[in-house]
């Protein structure tokens, strides 16, 4: 006789069920589970889709190529990694295997809490600043770029946390000015190297 699953209440059958139900047992417990994965996601598909993670060792710049598609038009990269030195997380935008340094083309805001002080800076520059890279404990981040294959002007926010230099957060939002459609992205150390990783995820419009 048939059961149900503990958490879904799911029919399945038993050992005891006879085999000529099996075919109608599997077609009950394929629609449940149908039914309940688009109502636990809201959709029939997954809200984000990893689509690259990259590992790396000892590296001054590390390239994500070929991620950024028609698909999606928001992204967020994750990263967690160790450097040789404490020194400066950088990003650039990158199309066609080159790297998009055009002068003043990335425009950022940086708000900066690192004990009870609160700071502010703008910054027009060839080249994003996301935060800092430790020696001695893995540093993380996330960023999000808004329309980065899209012909138009690139969206960018981010969030640094270091724990090592005591509980320091860099919140950055800006943007890159240039009407170019890019398929990747370049991390850049501003001296020594990284080990670590990136993922980059798509959000499903």
């Amino acid at each position: 006789m048939a059961t149900t699953t503990p958490n879904y209440g799911w029919t399945v059958p038993t050992s005891t069920d006879l085999v000529k139900d099996g075919a109608t047992a599997i077609e009950t417990l394929g629609d449940a589970i149908d039914a309940s994965m688009n109502t636990a996601l809201g959709t029939k598909k997954a809200g984000m889709v990893l689509l690259n993670t990259t590992s790396f060792s000892a590296v001054a710049s590390q390239s994500i190529n070929d991620v950024f598609s028609a698909t999606y038009d928001v992204y967020l990269i994750q990263y967690g990694m160790t450097a040789s030195v404490d020194n400066g997380f950088t990003m650039r935008l990158r199309v066609g295997g080159s790297d998009d340094s055009t002068g003043s083309a990335y425009v950022y805001q940086l708000l900066n809490a690192n004990t009870t002080t609160v700071s502010a800076a703008r910054t027009t520059s060839n080249i994003w600043s996301m935060g800092g890279v430790d020696n001695d404990l893995v540093s993380s981040a996330t960023i999000k770029l808004t329309n980065p294959f899209k012909a138009s002007a690139t969206g960018m926010e981010a969030r640094f946390l270091n724990a090592a230099a005591g509980a320091i957060v860099n919140d950055y939002v800006g943007t890159h000015n240039q009407n170019t459609s890019y398929t990747g992205f370049s991390a850049i150390a501003s001296t020594g190297n990284f080990t670590g990783y990136i993922s980059v995820y798509g959000y499903n419009k």
